[in-house]
C-alpha cells in the first residue's frame, strides 16, 4: 500500500491509500480532501495510521502533526463534500471543458438545493462559498448560451455514452413533458397548451428529451406550449441522427407521436422505429382479427401488417382486468350524467347525442370489449416480437428521468420571462439530469438517498485561538454501513 495525492480543482488535493494489483490501481481508503498543509498533514498521518493498521508495515517516512489545537473554535459546518461529489461527475461527464465555474456551480445547486435564481446565489454563498450577483449569474447564462453551451452540453454526453457507458446508440427513447409558469401571460415559448400537469390555467413550455437504453439523457428541445406533442417527433430525431451520426438508429416512442405522416417522415429517412399502436384507430375488420387470432389466450402475441408495417400485438389477462375495470368506471359515470343532463360538462367516453338527448354508446362499449387486453406495438424494423415488446416498456426509463427533473430538480414551476433565461434554466437542469443519472446507475440508489446520505459529512472549520491556524475537518461517521456507502461515493468521478 502507498499514499497517493491527486489534484481534483484548482486549489484542492485528495489523499488516498492505494496498491496495484496485476496493473490495476485498487483505492483502498479515500482519506480527505486537503487545501492547505496543517489539513495535509492531519490527512497524511491519517493515511500512514490505515496503513500501519491493515498491513503491519511502517510508513517510509513520520508525518509530524503540527498544532494539537487545544482551546478551539468551531464554524462553518458546510456541506463540501456533496459540492465536491457533484463537481467531480461535472467534470468526468466533460462539461467543464464548455461550461466554466458559474455554470459548474449553477447545476450543482440545482441538484443539492434546487430553487430560483435569486435563492440559489444564496445557496451558493452561504453553503459552498461560491459568491456572485445575480446580474452576474444572467448575464453569464446568456453569454453562454450564445456560445453554444447546449450544443455542447448535448455533444458531451453523446461522447460520454458511447465512450463511457460503452452504449452503440443504436436504440434511443423519446418522450415530452410540460412545464408550467408561475405566470398567466403569454410570450415566446410561453402559451397555453394541453398540461401533463393537469394546469390549464397556466402557461408552459413542451420539453422534448432523447435518453439512451439507461435513462441516461442525450438531447433535450424545447417548444411553444401549445406545440401537439407529436409534431415535435420528427424534427427532434432528425437533429440527433445528425449528432449520433448513426445510420441503424431505432427510436422508441409513445402512440401519442404515432400518425402516417410521422411514420413516412422515418421510413424516408431511413430511421427505424418501435411506437405504440392506436388500435381503437384501426378499421373494424382489422380489429376482428386481432380479437379472433389472440382468442384472450394470456400472453399470446400475433403479428399482422398494417400500413406495410408489422404490428404486433399481446393480450394480457392483468392488462384486461384493468381495461375491464375503467370501462366499467366510465360506463357508470355516463349513465349517472343521462339521469342528470343539464349538469354534463366535458367529455363522457360512452356517451353520445342525438341532438335531442344522451344515449349510451353500445358500438364504442362493444370496441372496447373486444380490444381488453390488447396492446399494439408498430415497428418497421426486423427486431423479434419479444424484444419489440420489452424494449417499448422500457420507455419507463424516460418516465423515471422526467420524475427526477420535476420532483429532485424542481424544475417547474419556472419564475423566468425571456426565451434566452428559460432555455438557459432548461440546460442547468439537463446538465444536473444527466449528473443524478450517472449516480444513480453507477450505485444503484436514488439520487434523493445519495443527497441524504452525502449530506451527512459536513465540512467544519476548526481554528486554534492560541496560534490562529485553521484546519477543515469532515464529519467523524460512526455507522459502519453509512461510513462504507459514503466511501463508495468518495470514489465516484475519478
Amino acid at each position: 500500500m502507498r499514499i497517493r495525492i491527486v489534484a481534483t480543482f484548482p486549489g484542492k488535493h485528495v489523499i488516498q491509500v492505494v496498491s496495484k494489483y496485476h496493473g490495476k490501481l485498487i483505492i483502498h481508503k479515500h482519506v480527505g480532501t486537503f487545501s492547505n498543509e496543517i489539513k495535509k498533514e492531519l490527512l497524511l498521518g491519517e493515511a500512514k495510521a490505515f496503513i500501519k493498521q491493515k498491513t503491519g508495515q511502517v510508513g517510509l517516512f513520520e508525518v509530524p502533526i503540527k498544532s494539537k489545537l487545544t482551546g478551539i473554535s468551531i464554524s462553518g459546518n458546510k456541506p463540501l463534500f456533496v459540492y465536491e461529489l457533484l463537481g467531480r461527475i461535472y467534470d468526468k461527464l466533460g462539461f467543464s471543458k464548455y461550461g466554466d465555474s458559474l455554470i459548474r456551480d449553477l447545476v450543482i445547486a440545482r441538484i443539492y438545493s434546487p430553487s430560483s435564481k435569486r435563492e440559489t446565489r444564496e445557496v451558493l454563498e452561504d453553503l459552498f462559498n461560491c459568491k456572485y450577483s445575480l446580474k452576474t449569474i444572467y448575464r453569464h447564462l446568456k453569454k453562454s448560451l450564445e456560445k453554444g453551451l447546449k450544443d455542447s452540453f448535448q455533444c458531451s454526453l453523446i461522447s460520454f455514452a458511447k465512450d463511457d457507458l460503452k452504449d452503440s446508440l443504436r436504440l434511443i427513447f423519446y418522450d415530452v413533458t410540460t412545464l408550467y409558469f408561475d405566470s398567466h401571460a403569454k410570450a415566446g415559448l410561453k402559451d397555453f397548451g394541453f398540461s401533463k400537469d393537469h394546469r390549464s390555467t397556466d402557461v408552459q413550455i413542451v420539453v422534448g428529451l432523447v435518453v439512451n437504453k439507461l435513462g441516461f439523457p442525450l438531447y433535450f428541445d424545447v417548444f411553444n406550449g401549445k406545440t401537439f406533442e407529436g409534431n415535435t417527433f420528427v424534427e427532434v430525431i432528425e437533429k440527433i441522427k445528425k449528432l449520433l451520426n448513426n445510420p441503424k438508429l431505432v427510436v422508441v416512442a409513445d402512440s401519442a407521436m404515432i400518425s402516417q405522416k410521422n411514420i413516412d417522415k422515418l421510413i424516408e429517412r431511413n430511421i427505424g422505429f418501435i411506437v405504440g399502436a392506436r388500435l381503437s384507430n384501426l378499421t373494424v375488420k382489422l380489429q376482428d382479427k386481432i380479437s379472433q387470432r389472440l382468442a384472450k389466450k394470456d400472453g399470446k402475441i400475433i403479428i399482422t401488417k398494417y400500413y406495410k408495417q408489422r404490428l404486433i400485438c399481446q393480450y394480457l389477462g392483468k392488462r384486461a382486468a384493468k381495461d375491464r375495470f375503467e370501462r366499467e368506471k366510465q360506463l357508470s359515470k355516463a349513465k349517472q350524467a343521462i339521469l342528470s343532463p343539464s349538469k354534463i360538462v366535458g367529455r363522457f367516453r360512452f356517451l353520445k347525442s342525438n341532438g335531442e338527448k344522451y344515449l349510451i354508446n353500445e358500438e364504442l362499449i362493444a370496441k372496447a370489449e373486444k380490444l381488453e387486453g390488447v396492446k399494439g406495438y408498430l415497428t418497421n424494423t426486423s427486431i423479434n416480437k419479444k424484444n419489440v415488446i420489452s424494449r417499448y416498456h422500457d420507455l419507463w426509463r424516460i418516465e423515471n428521468d422526467f420524475r427526477v427533473t420535476k420532483s429532485d430538480l424542481e424544475a417547474r414551476p419556472i419564475f423566468l420571462h425571456l426565451d434566452e433565461t428559460i432555455t438557459g434554466h432548461l440546460v442547468t437542469v439537463f446538465a444536473g439530469l444527466a449528473i443524478c443519472r450517472y449516480l444513480e446507475i453507477k450505485t444503484g440508489m436514488s439520487i434523493h438517498k445519495i443527497l441524504k446520505i452525502s449530506g451527512k459529512v459536513l465540512t467544519h472549520k476548526v481554528t486554534d485561538k492560541q496560534t490562529n491556524e485553521t484546519v477543515y475537518l469532515e464529519t467523524t461517521i460512526e455507522n459502519e454501513e453509512l461510513r462504507k456507502e459514503i466511501e463508495s461515493l468518495r470514489s465516484l468521478g475519478y
